[in-house]
């Protein structure tokens, strides 16, 4: 079940007008993060973005994992890396992730590199993705609570018209959007500037390092949210054997940060 009331604790701080609203919150599965807001609202995007080794995958993996723990049924495309891999990184962080998958309450849809194509050399129409993702939602059979897109960057790669990704992405969007599913899509870097996958999702999140001294740090930027009573906030990222976990960054981080980023 979606945390509503995720306890006075996480909402405490925030104003009661903000509070009182008829939003279903969602734990996206991020340690610590319940301490700074109280969830993201149910039914909406959210995009992920990173360089690599910031946390990407295992951002959408906890996703999943803590929709498991909420009763949810989950589904997890993945275009780059394969379902074999996927469930090698979760049975790393959580001994029945196999078994989740192969029972079913973990859908992964292959649209990998070594999944079946019409094209010898693995590229993709855009007809073909919307049909495979399409054929791999209708095969769970029933309510769809969390779909993840690991990553949008390789399936513009993949497509044999790059130039169609656009169509592509709203196009899915849309789906998920019908469905009233939560959906946590990833990608590469953090661009220069926004292009249309920031600006049509309702949250936005950055997982990047930052330099201090001789010390790298990674951090988690809440960069742009809808409905969600707070500022856009840094908080240090931990990478931990259990997952990601975030916290208040040191202070002497801030000023460095704020005005290169935000």
């Amino acid at each position: 079940m979606a945390r509503k009331n995720r306890g006075a604790s996480a909402l405490k701080n925030y104003d009661e007008s903000l509070v009182s609203k008829n939003i279903t919150w969602v734990d996206i599965g991020i340690g610590g993060l319940d301490k700074f807001i109280p969830g993201l609202p149910k039914g909406d995007a959210i995009l992920v973005r990173g360089e690599p080794g910031t946390g990407k995958t295992i951002s959408c993996l906890q996703f999943i994992h803590q929709g498991i723990e909420e009763n949810e049924q989950c589904v997890y495309i993945t275009t780059e890396e394969t379902p074999r891999t996927i469930v090698r990184t979760g049975k790393e962080l959580w001994s029945d992730f196999e078994e989740l998958v192969e029972s079913g309450r973990i859908k992964i849809v292959n649209l990998s590199i070594n999944a079946a194509f019409k094209s010898e050399f693995a590229l993709i129409t855009k007809e073909e993705v919307v049909e495979i993702v399409m054929k791999g939602l209708k095969s769970v059979g029933g309510r769809i609570d969390r779909i993840v897109v690991d990553s949008l960057s390789s399936l513009g790669r993949r497509l044999i018209d790059e130039n169609e990704f656009r169509q592509v992405f709203m196009r899915l969007l849309l789906e998920f959007k019908n469905l009233g599913a939560t959906a946590l899509l990833s990608a590469e870097g953090i661009p220069a500037t926004p292009d249309i996958t920031e600006y049509l999702v309702d949250h936005l999140i950055y997982l990047d390092y930052v330099k201090s001294d001789v010390v790298w740090t990674r951090v988690f930027i809440l960069r742009k949210s809808r409905s969600v009573p707070l500022k856009p906030q840094i908080l240090k990222l931990n990478i931990e054997p259990e997952g990601l976990y975030v916290e208040e960054i040191p202070i002497s981080l801030k000023p460095v940060w704020f005005q290169s980023r935000l």
